[in-house]
């Protein structure tokens, strides 16, 4: 059983402790902030108006034995006390519709912001893990999280690590793969995650496997290099092909099964790939698929419905897979369809 106590602490403690260290945010434990300006307007507006928000959560750091200083680490509410401190610094995140900069505050809201109390539960020495499920229970029933935010909270290893940095390549934001949104909550973390979960074992429901993958390669993923090579050069070769802004290869569910499929042709079964075959197969194939029904070839309709709905499903992927790499492969549609069958996929 964890024993909590709870107390006030002011904002201007609260500033206080995070400027000198002793309150250390523990972003590896947090969501990425997600806040946007006009949230953190109306949080700072209740603030100077005095109204009380949820209380936050804190256990014990590291303590230092020969001077008796030790530290606080914040399990729960990173994005309150990071605007509050943004607010005081000044920092031009705000819309300032419902408030008004800190600096412009008179003297006695200046008092009144800084001196308001905050709830904060302190949950005495946990260990990493129990810190860890706290932040769980916490986070299930509040701002509903990603099950990408929470094993962020979980693993912060080798493949973690190794995604983020895949999807901080340059193309995905050249091509706008990822929206605000996805950045925000670590949707373009996961979704390399899927496709690199797919490079490896094939295709999985969703994001079935994420959990088992992060955990087994926490520690080390040793064949990082390989990986990065192959992921670089497949996106190198989709920048070759030429596709347009308007393509339909940019969707997500899109985008998913032609990267995965050019990545399997390219290295897994040593295709040589012309770069304008596969801009014009795939380019005529898209168009069928974005066509009005009554027009779209029985195999572009299968891949319409499988882009549209559940897209993320494992059946989903596999049939969107079996028809881009068929016709990347050049494969003809009763071949096709012969596969598609055989796998129950029709």
């Amino acid at each position: 059983m964890i024993a909590t106590t709870a107390t006030n602490k002011k904002v201007r403690e609260l500033l206080k402790s995070m400027r000198d260290g002793s309150l250390i945010p523990r972003p590896e434990f947090q969501r990425r902030l997600v806040w946007t300006a006009k949230d953190k307007d109306k949080f700072i507006e209740s603030v100077v108006k005095g109204y009380p928000f949820p209380e936050i959560y804190i256990c014990n750091g590291e303590v230092d034995t020969e001077t008796g200083e030790g530290t606080q680490l914040l399990v729960d509410g990173l994005q309150r006390i990071s605007t509050l401190n943004e607010y005081f610094a000044g920092q031009n995140d705000f819309s300032h519709v419902l408030t008004v900069p800190y600096r412009e505050l008179v003297q006695n809201e200046k008092e009144k912001f800084l001196e308001y109390n905050v709830v904060v539960r302190d949950l005495g020495q946990l260990s990493k893990e129990q810190i860890i499920e706290v932040f769980r229970r916490l986070n299930s029933t509040q701002y509903t999280l990603r099950d990408m935010e929470i094993n962020n909270a979980i693993y912060d290893g080798a493949l973690k690590k190794f995604c983020e940095k895949i999807s901080e390549l340059p193309f995905f934001d050249e091509h706008r793969v990822f929206s605000a949104s996805d950045r925000k909550r670590m949707g373009d973390v996961s979704f390399c995650l899927s496709l690199l979960g797919t490079m490896m074992i094939g295709y999985f429901n969703r994001d079935s496997e994420h959990e088992r993958l992060l955990s087994r390669f926490n520690e080390t993923f040793p064949d990082e290099d390989d990986f990065a090579i192959r992921f670089q050069k497949t996106l190198d070769f989709i920048d070759e092909c030429g596709f347009e802004d308007k393509s339909r290869i940019w969707k997500k569910a899109d985008f998913f099964s032609a990267f995965v499929e050019l990545e399997g042709a390219i290295h897994a079964d040593d295709i040589e790939l012309d770069p304008s075959e596969v801009l014009e197969t795939l380019n005529t194939f898209y168009l069928s698929v974005d066509s009005d029904a009554e027009e779209r070839t029985e195999i572009a309709a299968a891949y319409y419905k499988s882009a549209l709905q559940a897209s993320n499903d494992r059946n989903n992927r596999l049939r969107r897979g079996l028809i881009i790499g068929g016709i990347i492969s050049g494969r003809e549609p009763d071949v096709i369809f012969a596969e598609l069958r055989e796998k129950s996929l029709m």
